[in-house]
């Protein structure tokens, strides 16, 4: 892996080899060796780096073609705008935006502007287009499809010279033209810790205890029912499922003799689901089963599953999604009666611990602990992006929000958010005394609450497929698994 810096007293360009260092495909070693950054961050006028070194060499960029559209590379490593060249006052710090070839007349063809510099005349471009190869003719540039989700944070629609940000049902762009808002009440995350859920305002910050069991459990893995306002929990003491309506207080037993590292919630058939990577199985039940001393649950998928761990489900389209753990992990996807599995990724992956749905972007998301790492992928498996973040330490449940990641950190008793789609401006939400375990972001106070992962895609123009289990329980007189 190599890294380039500029000799500022001769303009040369010279190249650097690291190997002390390793660092995946998608990253690059910092100079001093203390760790990598993302390729996304090189040049962004941000240093990641301890040292800077992701900043380091920049100028020469400047006027790449394909790069920048009207950026003059002043000599000490930095762009200015080619507006201030030439213009009899010095802007770059070392003056080498001045003197020179300023005063030759342009005698280009250029498509768009023609600007002196000190080097002579150069064909600049105005904002959304780039210098193409012959250095005369300009091209627009696609913010949608080259900066991805770093353009919008919901839909982009590209125009000659800009682009525009769009929201779906149930947002809306925020006043800067790039990120959608939720509507409607706060967002809130439901955090399980030590004996404890509590409720943490996502633009507040307020949190309150809405659930307590006794100290001596763990609220382990947990999910929330949006239909009937109901917080579902593994409780490994008891090998039980357990249940609270957070409304009445009401509780109870949905089943025993089961563990779990995660349980989901199908709330739109009315099932619950959860896995058990020690069996190698992925299990189900009615949401509205009553422990009567006989187990009532059945198998969905059983053989060839190595350590089904995490679990997210996708009611609305019938289909689930897991990670497994064992001697090769994956993401697996397959509909809601366990058919038409298959290997979602096989590449890339050391122990993904911790999955989360995005829906409004059609993406799946999960956290690595034993790469430390942040990775996504379209809903079919392609454009996978990951991002290795040395906070990611002892991930154990994720979810996804408006532009924010969000997840439970067992070894350090947190839990943290970043920005999904760059990994930048970590934020530690809550330090407890007693590990996190479950997380999940409901909608409080709505007359029909909604999760914030599934409120921007109620409309079936949005997602194709539906859930056969929805409407009478699908025909059945028991359980019912849908089948899209």
């Amino acid at each position: 892996v190599c890294s380039a810096r500029v000799d500022v007293r001769s303009g040369d360009l010279y190249w650097l080899a690291f190997f002390h260092l390793s660092c995946s495909r998608t990253h690059v070693p910092c100079h001093d060796g203390t760790g990598c950054v993302a390729q996304e961050y090189l040049c962004d006028g941000e240093k990641d780096c301890a040292d800077g070194s992701d900043e380091d060499g920049c100028a020469q960029l400047c006027n790449t073609p394909g790069r920048s559209h009207s950026s003059y590379p002043c000599g000490l490593g930095s762009c200015l705008n080619a507006s201030l060249v030439c213009n009899g006052q010095q802007d770059c710090v070392d003056g080498s935006d001045e003197g020179g070839n300023c005063s030759v007349p342009c005698q280009w063809s250029c498509t768009h502007l023609c600007n002196p510099s000190p080097q002579g005349p150069w064909c600049w471009c105005g904002p959304g287009y780039r210098l193409a190869e012959d250095r005369l003719s300009c091209m627009d540039i696609d913010e949608c499809t080259e900066w991805g989700k770093g353009a919008c944070s919901q839909t982009c629609l590209n125009a000659p010279g800009s682009y525009s940000c769009g929201c779906l049902p149930g947002y809306v762009l925020e006043p800067d033209g790039h990120v959608c808002k939720l509507t409607g009440p706060e967002p809130k995350l439901l955090v399980a810790v030590q004996s404890e859920v509590l409720s943490y305002g996502l633009r507040s910050r307020h949190e309150d205890v809405v659930l307590a069991i006794d100290k001596d459990r763990v609220v382990f893995s947990l999910d929330y029912d949006l239909v009937e306002r109901k917080v579902f929990w593994m409780d490994l003491a008891t090998e039980s499922i357990r249940w609270q309506h957070l409304n009445s207080g009401r509780k109870g037993t949905l089943v025993k003799g089961v563990r779990s590292d995660c349980i989901a919630v199908d709330w739109l058939g009315r099932n619950l689901y959860w896995t058990d990577g020690v069996a190698g199985q992925v299990l189900a039940t009615r949401l509205g089963s009553a422990w009567q001393g006989i187990p009532e649950y059945t198998v969905v998928m059983d053989g060839d599953l190595d350590q089904p761990h995490s679990l997210v489900l996708q009611p609305l389209a019938g289909l689930m999604y897991w990670s497994e753990v064992g001697s090769h992990s994956r993401l697996m996807e397959a509909s809601m009666d366990g058919s038409w599995r298959h290997v979602l990724l096989a590449q890339g992956l050391g122990w993904p611990t911790a999955l989360a749905l995005d829906l409004p972007t059609q993406r799946i998301f999960w956290l690595d602990e034993k790469l430390g790492s942040v990775g996504s992928a379209h809903l079919d498996g392609s454009s996978v992006k990951v991002l290795k973040l040395r906070w990611v330490q002892s991930p154990f449940a994720a979810a996804v929000c408006e532009g924010q990641l969000y997840w439970s950190e067992r070894k350090t008793w947190s839990v943290q958010q970043v920005d999904k789609a760059s990994g930048k401006n970590r934020t530690v939400l809550l330090k407890r005394h007693g590990q996190p375990h479950g997380l999940q972001v409901p909608s409080w106070g709505a007359p029909n609450p909604s999760l914030c992962l599934v409120v921007a895609v109620i409309t079936s123009a949005v997602l194709a497929g539906t859930n056969g289990c929805a409407k009478s329980n699908g025909g059945c007189a028991q359980l019912c698994l849908p089948n899209p």
